[in-house]
């Protein structure tokens, strides 16, 4: 189930998704809202484990949680997967590419997108 399946896209309130992530912390959170109510926030990483769990889990989020990505060779991890995993899968489902790690048939190339500049000439 795709996250569009989840949420009602063509409700009238706006949706509006942050996915957030520091490798350099191993760090990782993201947040859904729908107009002005909070939907989804989750925080995490190693040193705290879970910072802040809020609604319902989304679907991508399962296999994390249910350890299919475990971290390995580190005994007693705090986590049942890494902090940059989850953000990769919010990026994901979200918006259709990831920043770091092995991208998946689907995955666009973000660098690959073009974006149009424009000068505004104060003469004209």
């Amino acid at each position: 189930m795709r996250i569009w399946e989840v949420f009602q896209w063509g409700q009238k309130q706006p949706w509006w998704l942050l996915p957030t992530m520091d490798s350099a912390e191993d760090w990782s959170a993201f947040t859904v809202w729908s107009g002005s109510e909070l939907v989804r926030a989750v925080s995490v990483n190693p040193g705290s484990g879970l910072i802040e769990d809020v609604g319902d889990r989304l679907p991508f989020e399962a296999p994390l949680w249910e350890g299919a990505r475990r971290v390995l060779h580190t005994p007693g991890y705090a986590l049942p997967f890494h902090p940059i995993a989850l953000g990769n899968e919010a990026l994901r489902e979200f918006f259709g590419f990831i920043l770091e790690g092995r991208e998946s048939v689907g995955c666009l190339d973000p660098e690959g997108i073009e974006i149009p500049v424009f000068r505004v000439d104060a003469r004209a």
